[in-house]
């Protein structure tokens, strides 16, 4: 489960905001994953939960934003929304696409004190 690392560097990145900003505690942290990031939010809350105690993020609540796949047709650069993990341009029914959305993990915002 590859969650518990990326919870890890999640908190160790709120450590450091936190420490930049000399505040003393993590309230809030908001995520978005993309759905081709291969991240679970049930179990990256339930990772959160376990590896937040005794850290600065102890008493923090995370939020996680799932964002949809969006991709680019090269052939005919129609922007589409992709369906059901469908890679198929719906104007043209090309495969020569590149995803644009939803294959990352952000840090939208941390909320200090």
């Amino acid at each position: 489960m590859h969650e518990f690392s990326i919870v890890q560097s999640l908190i160790a990145t709120c450590k450091r905001v936190a420490k930049e900003h000399e505040a003393d505690e993590v309230l809030e942290i908001h995520i978005t994953a993309g759905r081709l990031a291969g991240i679970e939010p049930h179990f990256i809350e339930a990772a959160f939960e376990i590896l937040r105690e005794g850290t600065i993020c102890e008493n923090s609540s995370l939020h996680v934003d799932i964002q949809e796949i969006e991709a680019l047709c090269n052939s005919c650069q129609t922007n589409f929304s992709v369906k059901n993990f469908r890679f198929v341009c719906p104007s043209c029914g090309g495969d020569n696409i590149e995803i644009t959305k939803g294959k990352g993990l952000i840090i939208d915002h941390i909320e200090l004190r």
